[in-house]
């Protein structure tokens, strides 16, 4: 079983989605105990102890301030995948390294090309928050605690 936890900003939203805002349980105990967030749900007889404490391990936690979030997309090699969809696609032309430019690519085609140009299935273009929202699926199957979905949809 998996000891993540969901991230809630102040508003009761994941802080992010990309990647969904998931953080390890040491992080999540961290926090709990400096007080920084609100605990909203533990995971079932999964505990954390010490000598003198034992703390039930957190599944969703709340952040008690509200964190501004930013709508544009960052140009990052995550993001990139995202946009395409995680399929194959050849670099579009040699040069910068910009969202007009890069494309994903299998490791056996980008070998296979060499240093030719190719034309890219689609051409490259630079995305919006919500092309990323809308192409992205999250599947609520795979989440260590049913409760998410609660959160996330």
């Amino acid at each position: 079983m998996s000891r993540d936890c969901l991230l809630l900003n102040g508003n009761g939203k994941p802080v992010s989605f990309f990647p969904l805002s998931v953080i390890n349980w040491k992080t999540a105990v961290k926090l709990l105990l400096a007080r920084n967030v609100i605990l909203i749900k533990v995971h079932d007889d999964q505990y954390v102890r010490s000598p003198s404490i034992s703390i039930e391990l957190p599944s969703i936690l709340m952040l008690k301030r509200f964190h501004k979030f930013h709508n544009y997309v960052k140009f990052s090699r995550s993001n990139v995948f995202l946009r395409d969809m995680y399929t194959c696609l050849p670099k579009s032309k040699n040069g910068l390294t910009n969202w007009e430019n890069v494309v994903t690519s299998c490791k056996s085609f980008n070998s296979a090309k060499g240093s030719s140009l190719q034309k890219p299935i689609r051409e490259p273009f630079k995305p919006s928050f919500s092309h990323l929202l809308n192409g992205h699926k999250i599947d609520e199957n795979t989440f260590p605690d049913s409760e998410w979905a609660k959160y996330i949809f």
